[in-house]
């Protein structure tokens, strides 16, 4: 581990690896050695500790697999991380990790399910695992379960440094996901009882909003033996990606940073015109459209778009329904919703649906809403968001009445399953205040149709998932 200036990673997986190291390490072969900087890895859930512990046995250094649309393939040699630790067994690493005086800024990965929050936005405090964490922190012992505890111990610990200043920076796809951060882990620190740390943090960490973007699918298997054959080179745990990448980063910093704009990072004060282009265009369509992928058997997303029908389904949703409703521009949004069309046809990436598909119940109201929202406010009926929100539904229905088998993953499935113990699951479903926020009852006649259209798409399927 080298004595630079460092960054500490929360939730180490190919996103990561394929984002903010490989930006990192484009910076750095920019750099005098002595100016370059380098990731502390931190691994803290037993359940993803598999690849930090193939990482660490290679000093945190990777290839990385840049994919064109045409399969044209650049094997990149990652060497921005430097130090992998693993803490979710032993918590201590963590204030261990940022009494580093080298240490300026963290960034976060957690998925949009790992930041627990209500649909005021609030912290979850009733969920078992903030419960959870809030004991250790309060007892000053004990094991965290999630990002918010070890947040806690992180910033803890830079509270008793002389100069503990430090960015704590999310990119994970929320929008004003720095904002929202900082609200909930307020709040989880208030609900601890540490004042004092509150109060220090008003002067001393910034929590920066962020847009960030690349395709990161999960690598197939013989992806160490490619690297092996093209490179000549033992890796265990390479990854893949398109060669698309862009990130974004509120101009809001608490301490140095590393010269990222160097190659290519956008520092901005206005954040939010750039992820509401991308959330509601890229995440929106990648995200609904899987549902619909997924119930006609396909497996990864370019078969989706290779789909006559579900690419033009796809085009109505952004030209008529998304597009209209983003209202600041930071780019040609037509030309953006154009490469973004041929990012997800790119067979050589061949992103998987069950990837996409993944914690569709907190991906809904960020993704998704707004555009209907939106839509019925400026009176017009989203269509093709019908028929999309209808397929999710659809896939949610038949996935919990096992007529349908597919890997899906979600903290929070038991919402979807007591829509189906009711009487009437689709009144359920529409009546939910957390996916819908009142939207329905603003607009009843949006939910009958809504409610018409999921059981066309129930009966279309019965043949098929009798």
């Amino acid at each position: 581990m080298s004595d630079n200036l460092r960054l500490v990673h929360f939730g180490i997986g190919a996103f990561h690896r394929g984002h903010q190291a490989y930006y990192l390490n484009l910076l750095n072969e920019k750099l005098p050695e002595a100016e370059r900087w380098y990731y502390t890895d931190v691994n803290l859930r037993k359940e993803t500790r598999a690849i930090p512990e193939a990482l660490k046995k290679q000093n945190g250094h990777y290839h990385f697999k840049r994919i064109a649309p045409d399969g044209t393939a650049q094997y990149i040699a990652i060497s921005s991380i430097d130090r992998v630790e693993d803490a979710s067994e032993d918590a201590s690493i963590v204030s261990r990790i940022f009494t580093d005086d080298c240490v300026k800024a963290a960034t976060i990965t957690v998925t949009e399910a790992g930041y627990y929050l209500t649909e005021s936005d609030d912290l979850d405090t009733a969920h078992p695992e903030i419960a959870h964490d809030l004991a250790v922190i309060r007892q000053g012992s004990g094991q965290p379960k999630t990002l918010y505890g070890f947040l806690a111990l992180a910033l803890l610990a830079r509270q008793a440094m002389a100069n503990g200043a430090i960015t704590v920076a999310t990119c994970d796809n929320l929008r004003d996901n720095g904002k929202r951060l900082e609200k909930a882990f307020r709040q989880f620190v208030d609900a601890a009882s540490l004042s004092s740390l509150n109060t220090w943090m008003s002067d001393n960490v910034t929590f920066p909003c962020s847009m960030v973007d690349r395709i990161t699918p999960v690598p197939p298997v013989n992806l160490p033996e490619e690297i092996k054959r093209e490179v000549g080179v033992e890796d265990a745990c390479p990854i893949m990606g398109e060669d698309f990448e862009q990130w974004v980063i509120e101009n809001k910093l608490a301490a140095e940073f590393p010269p990222l704009d160097k190659v290519g990072v956008t520092f901005t004060h206005n954040v939010h015109a750039f992820e509401e282009a991308k959330i509601r265009i890229l995440n929106g369509g990648h995200f609904l459209l899987s549902y619909v992928g997924a119930l006609r058997g396909y497996k990864t997303y370019d078969e989706n778009i290779r789909d006559d029908e579900l690419n033009a389904l796809l085009t109505e949703y952004h030209q008529r329904e998304v597009i209209p409703t983003i209202y600041e521009h930071p780019f040609d949004l037509e030309q953006y919703r154009q490469i973004i069309v041929s990012r997800f046809s790119n067979a050589y990436i061949a992103d998987s649906i069950e990837r996409i598909a993944m914690d569709s119940i907190s991906k809904f109201p960020q993704f998704i809403l707004p555009t209907v929202r939106f839509n019925l406010e400026r009176g017009y009926s989203p269509n093709a968001a019908v028929t999309l929100i209808s397929h999710w539904y659809c896939f949610l229905a038949l996935l919990i009445e096992g007529r349908f088998s597919f890997n899906y993953k979600d903290p929070y499935l038991n919402v979807a399953k007591g829509w189906m113990e009711k009487n009437d699951p689709v009144k359920a479903f529409l009546a939910d205040p957390d996916i819908w926020q009142g939207l329905n009852q603003r607009f009843p006649l949006f939910g009958e149709q809504l409610e018409q259209q999921i059981q066309t798409t129930l009966d279309a399927y019965q043949e098929r998932y009798p």
